[in-house]
């Protein structure tokens, strides 16, 4: 499930996944993406405790499906031409670190942060500004308008990038 809301000139785009990654959450994000347009700015985030799992492991028709469409979105946002900042709720794992990279900010508030899940390497919030995955981290209450100050920063808009939560 997609939810959008328009918020201070900007759509922040919310996924609500299961415990994997579908293909029919993906193509809804492509869609959203394509509704949104090259007009607004996005904070893309996700929903209780989790930013965006992995695809299914299990090989097969769904995860191909899944592999197309996530690479469509990946291209999607690293082509949109007004920021994108990842406002990372929570987990993000295997695919879903790959669409918190594919952002050109990252803002933390908690979860961890697993580029490889057959590494078994994570990062909590702290290590992951530590060693460069993301650039900044909060509080999980100032998470979105920590990200719209980003938004604002990138856009070069001081009253947006000073605002207040």
């Amino acid at each position: 499930m997609i939810d959008l809301e328009y918020r201070a000139g900007t759509i922040v785009i919310r996924t609500r996944t299961g415990p994997v990654l579908t293909s029919e959450l993906l193509e809804g994000l492509s869609a959203a993406l394509t509704y949104v347009g090259t007009v607004h700015p996005i904070v893309l985030t996700g929903a209780g405790g989790v930013f965006a799992p992995d695809l299914d492991p299990v090989p097969g028709p769904g995860r191909t499906r899944a592999r197309a469409g996530l690479r469509r979105v990946l291209a999607e946002l690293r082509a949109h031409p007004l920021p994108v900042v990842a406002a990372v709720n929570g987990d993000a794992v295997g695919a879903g670190y790959l669409l918190a990279e594919a952002a050109d900010v990252r803002v933390m508030s908690g979860g961890f942060l697993q580029p490889s899940p057959r590494s078994g390497v994570s990062y909590c919030a702290r290590t992951a500004v530590t060693v460069g995955l993301v650039e900044h981290r909060c509080p999980a209450a100032e998470l979105i308008a920590a990200s719209l100050r980003q938004i604002g920063r990138l856009s070069g808009d001081p009253v947006m990038a000073g605002r207040p939560g």
